[in-house]
């Protein structure tokens, strides 16, 4: 005989609508050997000569100068994050806040927000910015903009992340022949020597089309200096009958002024 239920459980009621949102494309460029100098300052090397010219073999008397010198930089970001979790409520739902309220904060608000300020940090930073409105007939010719860019810098390949509507331009443009028509795939997964990544508008930027990256974190960094979470039980606090959560983020993203000729972007007006 089947169980009957009387009454709907309501945990299920009350369970998390979860939004799914992959890991921070800035962690791909992330550099945990930073050095840190004091409050939000880091320093970053950098390797100068002092003459392009390539010598003519004279026994080794002439002499190259090479300087090692260190570039202040200040991360730009001290965010925060505090929740007031009612150990009453809390009991209620089945420690649901207490044990995922930290957890999807980051995964739904503060990775997002990452993101978004990465690739403003790009945008403001790329040698050169295309300004064409981008259709099927042009989008080639805006990517080979940014190829030109970075072989005249002496860099190849990259990463390419795309608009929506950027990519599906691209696609529109590619010729295929599809053998096997029972199972077509259309999309676009590199070009040009660029690995695509498709990414929201409202991360990438308002009327940004694509942002192209060369030389990974040589290029651009994301820099954590301080990433904290503090869990504190109800009475081992003074804000009260619940748990308390504290988080604090210290973090930024940073271009070296020499390397801006391995970002390049395209956002028409």
């Amino acid at each position: 005989m089947p169980n009957t239920i009387s009454k709907f459980p309501e945990v299920f009621t009350k369970a998390l609508d979860e939004v799914l949102v992959t890991s921070s494309y800035a962690a791909r460029y992330s550099d945990p050997g930073a050095e840190f100098v004091n409050a939000k300052t880091v320093n970053v090397p950098d390797i100068t000569f002092a003459s392009d010219t390539v010598n003519d073999y004279d026994g080794f008397k002439t002499k190259n100068d090479v300087t090692l010198s260190y570039t202040p930089y200040t991360l730009e970001h001290d965010k925060q994050a505090s929740f007031d979790i009612d150990a009453v409520q809390d009991i209620d739902t089945a420690a649901i806040l207490s044990t995922k309220a930290a957890s999807e904060y980051q995964r739904t608000i503060f990775l997002p927000a990452v993101d978004k300020d990465f690739f403003k940090t790009a945008a403001s930073k790329a040698k050169a910015t295309g300004q064409e409105t981008i259709t099927k007939d042009n989008i080639k010719a805006e990517i080979r903009k940014a190829r030109t860019q970075f072989t005249e810098a002496g860099l190849s390949g990259g990463d390419l992340y795309m608009s929506s509507t950027a990519l599906a331009a691209l696609e529109d443009a590619v010729d295929r022949q599809f053998s096997n028509e029972t199972n077509i795939i259309d999309t676009v997964g590199s070009y040009d020597g660029f690995t695509i990544f498709e990414v929201p508008q409202a991360l990438l930027g308002e009327n940004v089309d694509f942002i192209v990256i060369s030389g990974g974190k040589n290029t651009i960094r994301y820099i954590v200096k301080r990433a904290v979470a503090y869990l504190f039980a109800p009475g081992t606090h003074a804000n009260g009958d619940c748990w308390l959560s504290q988080f604090r983020w210290v973090f930024g993203s940073i271009v070296k002024k020499n390397k801006k000729a391995g970002i390049y972007v395209n956002k028409h007006a």
